[in-house]
């Protein structure tokens, strides 16, 4: 049997609170007095059996359970704001797909792109939002997430949309300064790193043949964007899809030192999604348009 689940009122009070740490704040945002949300925060700890929030004039802080169940409480609050707007809207034969995407591709390749998608598919709408690394679509409930990496999502189906190639890239007054030649004078030029890719640069030289060598580690950033950036700042010679740099490589921003400098990786990026999205409009569009924007 479903156990009662609490009142809206008292989830948005609860989210709005949490967010501001204030209950005035609050009660403000959604139009309502402060006694009123404090009655509905106390309510739903009685029905939950467990404290949310400390209470120390005028702020509040939330317990460790409150945050944790906030967190899913904002998911399902900003999932219901999208179907309720997806009903009025009365689009029966698109939808809004909810996408997880990857901070940079979706940066870089997916979002300049959406209005050509837009423009074939006037009745699709997409709601995105960045994800790293695997997750429980039940959890998030989103519809599908661009994945990098292998072709296995647990519970999931995928589908590649792109294998991935690597480029050796720099800035022009880099290069000028020192030798850049051949594969051999990366050894004495700061190599710049990638958080979550802590092995790039050996598999690139695995891949050319070549023993990883004893390189200048150059500093480590979080995303590819900010390894572009080092990039262009002459911090040191950068490993990033090539994808990535198209624009660079253009204005001559960056350049590729090295005429054997690009590689195949053995990872791609990847359409995952959970069984029940299958069926849905939106999904169909939007891998029908990815197939034909990749081919």
């Amino acid at each position: 049997m479903r156990p009662e689940l609490p009142s809206l009122i008292a989830l948005q009070a609860l989210d709005a609170a949490l967010r501001h740490e204030n209950f005035s704040r609050a009660a403000a945002e959604l139009h309502r007095t402060q006694g009123a949300i404090s009655r509905q925060v106390a309510a739903l700890e009685d029905q939950l059996g467990v404290l949310l929030f400390h209470r120390d004039h005028p702020r509040v802080v939330p317990t460790p359970t409150a945050r944790r169940y906030g967190t899913q409480v904002r998911a399902i609050l900003d999932r219901l704001a999208a179907a309720t707007l997806e009903a009025k809207s009365g689009a029966s034969h698109g939808g809004v797909l909810h996408l997880a995407i990857l901070p940079t591709f979706g940066t870089r390749w997916l979002i300049p792109r959406i209005p050509d998608f837009y423009a074939a598919h006037p009745d699709v709408g997409l709601e995105l939002t960045s994800r790293i690394g695997l997750f429980d679509f039940e959890v998030e409930l989103l519809d599908a997430a661009i994945h990098y990496g292998e072709g296995l999502w647990p519970g999931a189906r995928v589908a590649k949309l792109l294998d991935e190639e690597v480029a050796v890239v720099c800035s022009p007054d880099l290069a000028a300064g020192a030798p850049l030649e051949t594969i051999d004078d990366l050894a004495a030029t700061p190599l710049l790193q990638l958080q979550s890719r802590p092995n790039a640069w050996r598999a690139w030289f695995e891949a050319k043949g070549k023993g990883s060598p004893a390189a200048r580690a150059g500093a480590v950033f979080e995303h590819h964007l900010m390894v572009v950036q080092a990039a262009v700042a002459s911090l040191g010679v950068a490993l990033v899809p090539t994808f990535l740099v198209v624009e660079e490589l253009a204005s001559g921003t960056l350049i590729e030192p090295l005429a054997e400098g690009r590689a195949k990786t053995d990872s791609a990026y990847w359409l995952a999604y959970p069984e029940r999205s299958a069926t849905l409009p939106a999904l169909r569009a939007l891998r029908t348009w990815l197939s034909t924007e990749l081919s």
